[in-house]
């Protein structure tokens, strides 16, 4: 009897080592893929990971740049004819459709709705033949123009344009054509309009319009 009491205390004893070796290995496995999940998560923080951010970063930043750098384009504000200097005013389309004048004799007038120096499009500018007594006026010396002559605008941070003349033509004030001064395109282009022909009494207007068309070649430094 005192043999099996023995005998049945050890089988037991056996089952409780055999339930710690089960609870043993079970902690074992549950610290392992403790351990695996903060490996993995750990990865995230990498530098890999870091260095994709920061180039995703200089990415963000250079784009950023790139719409800070944007052309900017102002309104003229001299230009220059030959040896002749003159200041530059705004103009608009009058009633009537008619491009409008500068309020001097001696100033150019630049078209606001057109393109500015050095921008795509057709920058327009317009200026006195002679006034009212018959005296040289703003665009007096435009006649004398010739191809391959330089035209400087100035804005109004100070940069100045380069244009090149390419044509040299007449248009009569009531030829449908006369709206192609206004056409504009990708092209930068540079167009001066000044008086022409003979005067007409009648409409109190000289009968053409001088009109030179020039091309952007660069942009200078200040004069």
């Amino acid at each position: 009897m005192t043999k099996l009491l023995f005998l049945l205390q050890k089988f037991k004893s056996l089952q409780v080592n055999k339930s710690v070796a089960i609870i043993t290995i079970a902690l074992v496995v549950v610290v392992l893929v403790i351990i695996s999940l903060i490996i993995l998560n750990g990865r995230a923080f990498s530098p890999i990971g870091r260095v994709n951010t920061a180039v995703e970063d200089r990415v963000k930043t250079v784009s950023a740049f790139k719409e800070v750098a944007k052309p900017v384009y102002l309104p003229p504000i001299k230009i220059q004819v030959k040896e002749k200097v003159l200041d530059v005013e705004e103009i608009s389309v009058e009633e009537g459709g008619f491009l409008g004048v500068p309020s001097s004799w001696q100033t150019a007038g630049w078209y606001k709705e057109g393109a500015k120096p050095g921008e795509e499009g057709n920058v327009l500018v317009d200026g006195h033949y002679d006034t009212n007594t018959g005296a040289p006026g703003a665009f007096w010396g435009l006649k004398d123009l010739q191809v391959g002559d330089k035209v400087l605008l100035t804005d109004k941070l100070g940069r100045v344009f380069e244009y090149s003349v390419i044509t040299k033509s007449s248009i009569g004030i009531s030829d449908p054509e006369r709206w192609q001064v206004f056409a504009s395109g990708k092209d930068k282009v540079l167009t001066l309009i000044t008086c022409g022909g003979v005067w007409d009494y009648a409409s109190h207007t000289y009968n053409k319009r001088l009109v030179i068309t020039a091309v952007f070649v660069k942009m200078e430094k200040n004069w």
